[in-house]
């Protein structure tokens, strides 16, 4: 299984066709205010690996891989992370160049403006089951000096 993830100003998925539309793709540096953004995550799975949907985790952790966590209205704090399952179905090709070429799947994000630290490096990791398949590194630019 490949997989890889870009970072977007917005984005989203196409449900009919699966593709991804995205603005503003490909940065690495944001900020020092963190606006609203978009991860758009890509997977290319061979058709003999694929058994059923696929359960998948994104997280966000620092530049020492720990997890980063948000503060809530009621003074708690989440870990910034999303989960969910990517839908297999039971059309799979038994032969034909269907079958010759991996399965795509994808999805798009949105992820609201985060209170994250500037001056910092962050990476939002895909886990798809227990294995790590793809990540992608960001910096948060500093703040003027009379912040």
């Amino acid at each position: 299984m490949e997989g890889f993830l870009v970072l977007a100003d917005s984005g989203n998925t196409e449900q009919a066709t699966g593709k991804i539309h995205l603005l503003g793709a490909g940065w690495s540096l944001t900020g020092p205010a963190v606006p609203s953004s978009a991860v758009a995550g890509f997977l290319r799975v061979p058709w003999d690996d694929v058994k059923d949907d696929l359960t998948f985790h994104l997280r966000l952790v620092d530049a020492d891989r720990n997890p980063v966590e948000v503060p809530l209205i009621d003074g708690k704090t989440r870990m910034v992370g999303f989960q969910g399952q990517l839908g297999i179905g039971d059309d799979r090709p038994k032969e034909g160049v269907e079958r010759q070429v991996p399965m795509n799947l994808s999805f798009a994000l949105s992820i609201p403006p985060l209170p994250l630290t500037p001056d910092g490096v962050y990476e939002w990791i895909l886990d798809v089951g227990d294995v790590e398949v793809a990540s992608v590194r960001f910096g948060v630019r500093p703040g003027d000096a009379d912040d």
